[in-house]
């Protein structure tokens, strides 16, 4: 139980931390700078993939589904966002 905790407080520490670089890119470039964008990507990444570890763990169903729904659309929009950003 105790892994879990600290892996759960890893994980809203590195999702914090995404959400902290996404409003100071909206708020100082408009979000435009490239490198603040793929650190935020790579960051919600690794939240999103520590927590589908975590949900994997639990015995709830409901937050299995939800988490790979999660997992699954993060990876989406960061392949897309990548490809974007190639393009610009």
């Amino acid at each position: 139980m105790a892994i879990k905790n600290n892996i759960n407080r890893i994980s809203n520490a590195v999702n914090f931390a995404g959400i902290a670089i996404d409003g100071f890119n909206w708020y100082a470039y408009h979000s435009r700078n490239k490198k603040l964008l793929y650190a935020s990507m790579a960051i919600s990444t690794i939240g999103a993939t520590l927590d589908f570890y975590t949900a994997l763990k639990s015995p709830k169903k409901f937050a299995k589904v939800f988490s790979t729904f999660t997992f699954a659309s993060t990876l989406l929009t960061t392949a897309k966002r990548i490809k974007s950003l190639r393009n610009d």
